[in-house]
């Protein structure tokens, strides 16, 4: 069963795709994040349209936040959700992990290939192993060059700036790397589940979106009723996926303050787990045809 979820990730664009979405979205985001310390400089030589006092005003704040050798920048270069500095944004990476998980879920509801697939497997609960295997195997392949883009786009951060070194130590790194390793897995267990519990493919594209877009403004307006303190929305999905892989500094879009990364981590799982159960039951109560 697994070798068989694999194979037909394999010979299908889809997975592909998704793939080169995420290393696409990755190699431009650390093209950005290099290349802001110059935006940064230009500002300050009179290229701008900024007022000189205002220039002069935002400059030294600026320069701060894009210098390529602080911590906080180098954690973001590592980051494999490619949320970029600041983090305020959901990123191509966990669109692409969660299109996955809802194409592994729907592509043979869509085709018809579940029926013959359940008759040689009669086993629901273990179609449903394979197709999340298949898909954690994937999202890790996936990573895996993601690792490979971050490394070298944290080594060309370094060698471009004068003076800058390795700001963080090798198990932080290891760290960074393991924890977006295992966010995109459940991302795209969760994709996964929300396409086992709504079945049609298009329908759960579509909910995969809504949640894409609406989970960052709702929080940002519940954010701004609440003046910014601890809120309800700070327990949804994504955000809790950005504080896993970035840790406390994810910035606007991320979990609870004091949660952690290896809390937000679990609290991501327990989403999964969750939506997953009900997916489990979906299928195994539902017609297949």
């Amino acid at each position: 069963m697994f070798r068989s979820e694999l194979l037909k990730l394999r010979t299908t664009r889809a997975a592909w795709i998704v793939a080169a979405v995420a290393w696409i979205g990755m190699i431009a985001v650390q093209a950005l994040t290099v290349s802001l310390p110059r935006l940064v400089q230009s500002l300050g030589t009179g290229s701008s349209d900024l007022p000189p006092d205002v220039a002069a005003e935002l400059i030294p704040d600026l320069t701060a936040l894009t210098d390529l050798g602080s911590p906080a920048l180098q954690r973001s270069i590592l980051d494999l959700l490619a949320l970029g500095p600041g983090s305020s944004n959901v990123g191509l990476t966990v669109m692409a992990m969660l299109v996955l998980g809802a194409l592994i879920a729907t592509t043979d509801l869509r085709t018809g290939g579940i029926v013959p697939t359940a008759l040689i497997t009669p086993s629901r609960p273990r179609i449903l192993a394979a197709k999340a295997a298949a898909g954690a195997t994937t999202a890790v392949i996936i990573g895996v060059g993601l690792i490979v883009l971050t490394a070298l786009g944290l080594f060309v951060a370094i060698t471009i700036t004068p003076g800058a070194e390795l700001a963080l130590a090798p198990g932080e790194v290891l760290g960074s790397w393991g924890r977006g390793l295992a966010v995109l897995v459940l991302f795209t267990w969760l994709g996964q589940a929300i396409g086992t519990l709504v079945r049609g493919q298009v329908a759960t594209l579509i909910t995969v979106g809504a949640l894409i877009i609406a989970e960052p403004i709702l929080r940002g307006i519940v954010s701004f009723i609440g003046g910014g303190g601890a809120a309800i929305t700070d327990w949804l999905p994504l955000g809790l996926g950005s504080l896993a892989s970035v840790g406390p500094g994810a910035g606007v879009l991320a979990g609870p303050e004091g949660l952690g990364a290896l809390g937000g981590l679990a609290a991501l799982a327990a989403w999964v787990l969750v939506l997953g159960f009900g997916g489990l039951e979906s299928f195994r109560r539902r017609d297949l045809a």
